[in-house]
């Protein structure tokens, strides 16, 4: 039984290895057209860091517009206002 256990093992961690040793079947992929893969693939990573910094330039807008509107509507005196204690500006 201890026989039949290792030798599956074996078969196991060989098969696999024999597998990959194995030359492809298909031919290499001509030179141009892993050109053509490389460009295409460097033109959806480009456009995905510029979705990337649209969305962060849109975050960032949102935010100061937030903040604006919160300085416009707040109660209190800005620190950056300077104008006298009861006037209607501040």
């Amino acid at each position: 039984m201890r026989l039949l256990v290792t030798a599956a093992i074996c078969l196991g961690l060989v098969l696999p290895l024999a597998a990959q040793a194995q030359p492809s079947l298909l031919p290499s992929q001509p030179r141009s057209e892993r050109q053509v893969d490389d460009i295409n693939r460097n033109i959806r990573q480009d456009q995905r860091l510029n979705d990337v910094q649209r969305q962060i330039q849109t975050d960032r807008n949102q935010l100061r517009q937030d903040i604006d509107r919160q300085r416009l509507f707040s109660n209190t005196p800005s620190p950056f206002r300077n104008c006298p204690a009861g006037s209607a500006g501040c």
